[in-house]
């Protein structure tokens, strides 16, 4: 009887869970918790698919084990992304200490699974207080990455197809005063968007957004401009650049005073790269506005480092959030390796 009203519970979970992220993808999903109900959702699928398959163990021994499972590849995962990218990172964006730092710090992540057990078998107290630790560690970082993954791939891979008169390009670092691949993939995003719009009888106005220009370099939105319309044939009368700003909360809230001011009426489309999209797309929501973001794709090897810095500096918007959930993972951390730990 208790294992059939175990299995409907975690039914009813799976439903919940599966039902919230829906209805906050559909809603809004520019937003952490997003990702953070697709994981419980995965997490109560999981479960149930534990609980079918070892039918008569203990429930809340595989709803743990399914916790742990779930901590141990979030680690992983991010572990593969901090070696790889300390890898395929150039030396004048990192310095040899700084790739060395990350490469060990992935490294460890690696490791840690199997270190975990390894000090929970000693059974010692030294042992099983360092497991504990590292576990704590370990977990709440792989659980953190499964959050920031759920929230941000499937917004970059379902981008929406809005309707606007305005469409800002985010800027990026020019070489030698040039728009390079990273830049152009965003600008190429936003002609192909205009495309779009075109077909459907709107005629957008473009605002590149960048500054940082000096005596020798143009704006970068001075040079997304000349690309527009040197080489992508947008009429230079469809292009406004934006050349004040430094960051991106600057780019969005200069850029939105320009399409303002052209009689435009947001909420407007805003292209970046596909790795920047969910980011970009947090910082218009926290500024009010109810723009949506596309990002053009980023090449293969520059992926991981981007992906980890999108991790870091998205977590460090909510980091009150991830400080304030670290006794849960504790928690689940000793009981797991109390579980785990030899009698």
């Amino acid at each position: 009887m208790l294992d059939v009203l175990g299995v409907l519970g975690v039914l009813i979970a799976v439903a919940l869970w599966w039902s919230a992220y829906l209805l906050l993808f559909r809603g809004d999903r520019r937003r952490v918790r997003t990702g953070f109900a697709l994981l419980l959702a995965v997490h109560a699928s999981a479960s149930l698919i534990a609980v079918l398959v070892f039918w008569g163990h203990p429930l809340g021994q595989l709803l743990l084990l399914v916790t742990g499972a779930l901590g141990l590849i979030g680690a992983l995962a991010l572990g593969v992304t901090v070696v790889v990218g300390s890898v395929a990172v150039s030396r004048w964006e990192s310095s040899l200490l700084g790739r060395l730092s990350s490469g060990l710090g992935g490294i460890a992540l690696l490791v840690s699974p199997g270190a975990v057990v390894a000090l929970a078998g000693t059974g010692t107290p030294l042992g099983l207080g360092t497991a504990i630790a590292a576990g704590t560690v370990a977990g709440h970082l792989g659980l953190a990455y499964l959050v920031f993954l759920g929230a941000t791939v499937p917004y970059q891979l379902f981008p929406p197809h809005r309707e606007s008169t305005g469409i800002i390009v985010l800027g990026s670092v020019l070489f030698d005063g040039r728009v390079p691949p990273l830049l152009r993939s965003r600008l190429d995003r936003a002609v192909a968007e205009r495309e779009r719009l075109l077909g459907l009888g709107i005629d957008p106005l473009l605002v590149p957004s960048g500054g940082k220009g000096d005596e020798h370099n143009p704006a970068e939105s001075e040079a997304m401009a000349s690309y527009l319309i040197e080489v992508a044939g947008v009429p230079a009368d469809r292009v406004h650049a934006e050349t004040e700003s430094r960051t991106t909360e600057e780019n969005l809230i200069l850029s939105h005073r320009i399409l303002d001011a052209a009689g435009h009426l947001g909420p407007y489309i805003i292209t970046t790269s596909r790795y920047h999209a969910f980011r970009a797309a947090l910082l218009a929501r926290g500024l009010g506005f109810a723009d949506e973001v596309i990002g053009g794709p980023t090449a293969t090897s520059y992926l991981p480092t981007a992906t980890l810095r999108e991790f870091v500096i998205t977590m460090a918007y909510r980091l009150r959030w991830v400080l304030a959930t670290v006794p849960v993972t504790a928690a689940l951390a000793v009981l797991l390796i109390r579980l785990l730990a030899p009698a």
